[in-house]
């Protein structure tokens, strides 16, 4: 796990680039290498954290006659493997790394390599002789690689902020990416940060050096076959007994490809099957005992530390436990959304920031349980319900986006939402909104069924959500590198032929991945619902619960705060300030109130980023500094009783 930086078309001074290597001296703590090519103006840099081959593994890589070099952030496994098929073939390794392999697949298979790819990358490779930058990301996007196309060139990073901290981009905020009403579309995702784009998962960027041209193509797709939708009639013991087998092979195998490191692995243990079944596989590939981490929360009254506890016993690692209060996370927040440079509406990402700063006190590497909801269908009523919907032949569910069915919204509720959303924005705002929305509406494609295009959609958000603030953004700002053995792609392309009602069996989330586990995890463990990751008993609640701890971010809630960043509209969140405080008398308004929080917190972290990337930019600093906001003395009406 590393950090990466390129640019193409701009030549950068020591300074800069030492900037750079500041920002991201998280990612990769233990080294770090720069390639130079003044003739074509291009700049590979590379921040290291070792975990395979501590001695030669320095990045960048490059090839015996130098016409390649390479800089590479993630893993590449069974890499020993295809390492000796090349070997046999005449190729001459120069480390022991995982990472070389792709060196020489490249000269071996050119960009067809990349189909022969395990793993979680994202990569910058230059080919001098063709005079080509390829950028190149994983199937599933878990690993990092932003770019911005700027004066003639292009400059990439594993983190926007070093893309800022180049000198190259000034960074400005981008309003629709916190406008949910907008929807992806064929120019990909909208990214908080204008001028900002990533490379898209299971994607490559091509850059032409002599043209400045660049093209954009797929390697890889997730799309899942129709007739996996269709209902089951008759018995079905036989297929549920083959599918459980399958998906206990490669789920065995994906997790034992994890286990090779050089360094410490551990695992994020909860007390759901997901975790507790990679801990179990763990435990049948290892030799010897290995850490396990696990997070409560002071206070909650769904505190899954019996369920974490019986679960290290039956896979037998020696667990570790963080018990995190309700002040704890507000006091990480303001860094927590430094490194993952994605707002977010909870307080789980703090949650997940601390529990990777625990697990690191132990381990490397650590193995988690994400994306066994989105390959096996996990969600239950979000999942149950688009499959209820597939089934429906009389036209009374209309098709929604993946977007408005995680915010709930349909029918009349959508339209009102849609016109008084526009209102929460900045008035400079909203003419750009409404025309972004209308570009970018959402058009369901009547021949795919509506569970299968669900589920897709969801697997491609996961690099702005569960893959970003809850993934690799968090687990790297403590140098821990994390490794997901249900998004393995030669497990999701055997899953992804498993029908609909294997996976969601009536009311049981995940029936098949149960299934698997039979015999592996006693029956509590295996059949356990699920439970959300890091959920504390009260959500965020401004101006109750939470009273005491927002005081100190009153100051990035001030009228001047939403004048000078211009995203928000600062009588919007009087009104929403108001709705935070409704009494709870009711379901409904229960869930006004929890909505009018998320949105003040939304808010909130729009402001923080305009602070910490634009009014005073973190990253012109030498080394990243405390970021909590020191307390204003100017009062603010709305967080007053």
């Amino acid at each position: 796990m590393c950090g990466i930086f390129g640019a193409v078309g701009h030549e950068l001074a020591d300074a800069e680039l030492e900037k750079v290597f500041q920002v991201l001296h998280h990612r990769g703590p233990d080294g770090r290498g720069l390639y130079v090519d003044r003739a074509t103006g291009l700049t590979l840099a590379h921040t290291r954290l070792a975990v395979i081959d501590l001695v030669t593994g320095s990045q960048p890589l490059e090839s015996e006659d130098g016409s390649l070099v390479l800089v590479a952030n993630g893993e590449i496994y069974d890499f020993e493997r295809i390492r000796t098929s090349l070997e046999a073939t005449g190729c001459r390794f120069r480390t022991k790394s995982d990472s070389e392999v792709i060196l020489h697949l490249y000269r071996e298979f050119g960009l067809g390599c990349l189909e022969q790819l395990r793993g979680e990358f994202a990569f910058l490779l230059y080919d001098k002789t063709k005079q080509l930058l390829i950028a190149a990301r994983d199937r599933f996007g878990i690993k990092p690689l932003y770019f911005s196309r700027c004066g003639g060139g292009f400059v990439f990073a594993s983190e926007m902020k070093a893309i800022f901290a180049s000198g190259i981009v000034t960074p400005r905020l981008n309003a629709l990416a916190f406008d949910p009403f907008v929807e992806p579309g064929s120019e990909g995702v909208q990214l908080p940060f204008e001028d900002i784009e990533h490379v898209p998962p299971a994607s490559y960027v091509l850059i032409d050096l002599e043209s400045g041209e660049s093209k954009r193509t797929r390697y890889w797709s997730a799309e899942i076959p129709d007739e996996t939708a269709e209902p089951i009639s008759g018995p079905t013991n036989h297929m549920e007994t083959e599918s459980a087998a399958l998906v206990l092979n490669g789920l065995e195998e994906a997790v034992r490809l994890r286990l090779r490191a050089d360094v410490p692995v551990g695992l994020y243990l909860s007390g759901g099957v997901d975790s507790a079944f990679v801990g179990a596989l763990m435990g049948r590939n290892l030799a010897s005992s290995f850490h396990s981490v696990s997070i409560s929360f002071a206070g909650s009254d769904r505190d899954e530390q019996t369920f974490a506890r019986r679960a290290a016993e039956i896979v037998g690692s020696r667990h570790h436990e963080l018990s995190v209060s309700k002040q704890m996370l507000w006091d990480n927040l303001e860094q927590c959304l430094w490194f993952s440079e994605l707002p977010f509406v909870t307080l789980a990402p703090v949650g997940k920031y601390l529990l990777s700063e625990e697990a690191r006190k132990f381990v490397t590497v650590v193995l988690t349980g994400e994306g066994a909801d989105e390959v096996f269908l996990g969600y239950r009523s979000f999942f149950r319900n688009a499959i209820s919907e597939t089934r429906t032949q009389d036209g009374t569910h209309p098709h929604r986006s993946a977007k408005l069915r995680r915010l709930r919204l349909s029918g009349l509720g959508s339209v009102v939402a849609r016109k008084l959303s526009l209102r929460v924005f900045h008035r400079r705002q909203r003419d750009r909104l409404e025309a972004a929305r209308r570009k970018s509406a959402f058009e369901p494609n009547p021949q795919k069924p509506l569970i299968n295009a669900v589920q897709e959609a969801r697997i491609a958000g996961m690099p702005l959500d569960i893959l970003c603030y809850l993934g690799d953004r968090e687990e790297m700002a403590h140098s821990l590198e994390a490794r997901l053995p249900f998004l393995d792609h030669q497990l999701y392309d055997a899953a992804k032929w498993i029908p609909v009602d294997l996976k969601m069996r009536g009311d049981l989330e995940k029936a098949v991945l149960r299934d698997a586990a039979k015999g592996i995890l006693p029956e509590d463990l295996r059949l356990r619902k699920k439970s959300g990751f890091m959920v504390t008993s009260d959500a965020v609640d401004f101006f109750g619960a939470d009273r005491e701890a927002a005081k100190k971010f009153r100051s990035y809630l001030s009228k001047q705060s939403f004048e000078e960043a211009q995203l928000f509209s600062y009588g919007a969140y009087l009104i929403a300030g108001l709705l935070a405080r409704l009494p709870t008398w009711t379901r409904r308004l229960k869930r006004l109130r929890r909505n009018s929080n998320k949105l003040v917190m939304y808010m909130l972290q729009g402001h923080m980023l305009h602070d910490m990337f634009i009014a005073a930019p973190r990253c012109e600093a030498r080394t990243v500094k405390s970021l909590i906001s020191q307390p204003t003395t100017e009062p603010d009406l709305a967080l007053m009783p």
